[in-house]
């Protein structure tokens, strides 16, 4: 590519490094109370020479919710789509984004125009890729009439949000097929971590001609068009997913096996039996009550992640509309003994939004820097504020409180702890129910629940993927939570270039957040999980979605 004066080239080698952890919006996998992430590492135990025609036998617990890129916004659907789909650029064995779809790109001097150059590759029905289907999907991400859950990651372009919010039009997103192999990206403003949020499985591109012509083209196996390691060979919904390698790739003899068999068994005894039986070659989750024997006798590793597990009060029903009754219910619980003696992952108590692991530019961690906001079992305070916030409201007793869970072990275990910690330190009974992960999901974007619980791992290595996500109104709000100092805040801060004064207004505005309190933080994640000694390669990144692209499969 021709480069004009004041553009810089940038190649793999010379990327700005991603963040050794994560931070994320999208919903994480149903069955993964735990944690939620790792370390980054990769596997390096291997059983002997790799099976090109072996199959990896993987478990989702759970039917994908979409296979649409933007509308998949959950760690089911991502595993999926990251196997299946690529974009312009892909995390590396390092966690760093490295050159995919695109080949190379240039960024000009005011840090707000990437024009990426595209490689030759060809979608699973033979088509190449092209500029154009990257305009298209860039595009669809924010159309309003689809109302994605994901747009709001494309705000750092020029024109998206607004065409997302109804101000604007699709002409308006700054982001153009230059021609076939060009393509074009305009920015609000510098945004240094912008190659990471392209990781995103919503920034993947769709075929153009497949979408127009079928709206339902991500239903089913015989009419998705993929562009990634695998294509989809069959899909039994709520039972199984089988991928082949894709013979289109641009980097398939990166691709040592012959594909991925996904299972949908969502139960943890079923899985473990199936893992010990040898029909299950990695399992992300191990059963509660054999998880410390597990660990400690090294059978299940344990990795760390920037994420957080916590309940959602929704500030629009009662009583959860009092501030100081959110905060009482913070304080109530007893995080480390949950963490010792029922979630059992060596986890962090969360006594604060962000999570561990975000570099200050001094090299200090975020969390470390910012400190908790509150005392872990502070039961007497939570009493005391219990009663004032009742006392405003002129309630002598409570409105009724459900706290509700999606289908798993593991999160009805920690659910009837928080429910027992309620009545116990609270006088408070609470009301426990369950709902199937999709309906789950379904109810609590559309903030319908009342007390619900959420695991968020990273959506991108950068403390405001966070804070960005209680700004009114947006999608990943979910409790009608609005705060117009926190907002103007939240807006400032993405668009102020000095990374010293960014990161200050970022600890401002969780400072404002931990104050209105609208959840209830419970840890900091971890991942438990378990791998056949003949499989190597799985990529855990800590910000960013399991990657099967490099794994070899053994002889056992």
């Amino acid at each position: 590519m021709n480069m004009r004066k004041g553009w810089k080239l940038l190649s793999t080698a010379a990327l700005v490094t991603v963040l050794a952890i994560t931070g994320c919006s999208q919903s994480a996998a149903p069955t993964q109370p735990a944690g939620g992430g790792t370390s980054g590492q990769t596997s390096t135990e291997t059983g002997g020479q790799a099976n090109v025609a072996a199959k990896l036998k993987l478990n989702l617990k759970t039917e994908p919710p979409s296979l649409d890129p933007p509308k998949g916004f959950d760690s089911t659907s991502n595993e999926v789509l990251n196997a299946t789909m690529e974009g312009l650029v892909r995390l590396d064995k390092d966690h760093k984004p490295q050159a995919a779809m695109a080949e190379k790109w240039a960024v000009s001097e005011d840090g707000k125009t990437y024009t990426f150059t595209l490689r030759d590759s060809k979608w699973s029905n033979g088509e190449p890729v092209t500029a154009q289907d990257f305009e298209f999907a860039f595009k669809r991400i924010v159309d309003p009439n689809n109302a994605f859950p994901s747009a709001f990651l494309a705000y750092y372009i020029d024109g998206a949000e607004a065409y997302n919010k109804g101000t604007g039009n699709a002409d308006g997103v700054k982001v153009k097929a230059v021609d076939e192999k060009t393509f074009e990206v305009k920015l609000k403003a510098p945004t240094g971590y912008f190659l990471h949020i392209l990781t995103q499985p919503t920034f993947f591109p769709v075929n153009k001609k497949v979408v127009e012509s079928n709206p339902k083209w991500a239903e089913g196996a015989a009419s998705i068009v993929t562009n990634g390691p695998f294509k989809m060979e069959d899909w039994v919904h709520d039972q199984s997913v089988k991928l082949a390698k894709n013979e289109g790739y641009w980097d398939r003899d990166s691709i040592k096996y012959a594909g991925i068999e996904f299972v949908m068994v969502n139960d943890e005894n079923t899985q473990f039996q199936m893992y010990k039986t040898g029909q299950l070659d990695m399992i992300q989750t191990v059963p509660n009550d054999m998880k410390k024997q597990l660990i400690d006798s090294g059978e299940a590793k344990v990795e760390t992640e920037a994420s957080i597990y916590y309940y959602r009060m929704n500030t629009k029903m009662p009583p959860f509309t009092n501030d100081n009754i959110r905060k009482a219910f913070a304080l109530a619980i007893d995080r480390k003994t949950l963490i010792d003696n029922v979630v059992q992952g060596k986890q962090t108590p969360a006594m604060a939004h962000v999570p561990l692991g975000f570099p200050e530019p001094d090299g200090a961690d975020f969390r470390t820097k910012g400190g908790d906001f509150f005392q872990d079992n502070d039961v007497e305070q939570a009493k005391a504020l219990l009663k004032k916030g009742m006392e405003e409201e002129g309630w002598t007793t409570l409105p009724p409180i459900t706290m509700t869970y999606n289908t798993s072990d593991a999160h009805k275990a920690i659910a009837q702890v928080l429910q027992e910690m309620y009545k116990k330190n609270l006088g408070v009974d609470v009301k426990l129910e369950n709902k199937e992960w999709k309906v789950f999901l379904a109810e609590q974007r559309a903030r319908s629940l009342q007390f619900s619980r959420s695991t968020i791992p990273a959506d991108y290595g950068d403390p405001v993927n966070y804070l960005e996500l209680f700004v009114t109104d947006h999608p990943g709000n979910r409790v009608n939570y609005s705060n117009k100092e926190y907002d103007a805040l939240v807006e400032k801060i993405r668009n102020t270039a000095d990374e010293t004064e960014r990161f200050k207004l970022m600890h401002d505005a969780e400072k404002i957040f931990m104050d209105d309190m609208p959840l209830v933080p419970i840890y900091f994640g971890t991942k438990v999980f378990m791998e056949q000694p003949n499989i190597k390669g799985i990529v855990r990144h800590p910000v960013g979605t399991i990657d099967y692209k490099w794994v070899e499969v053994g002889n056992k």
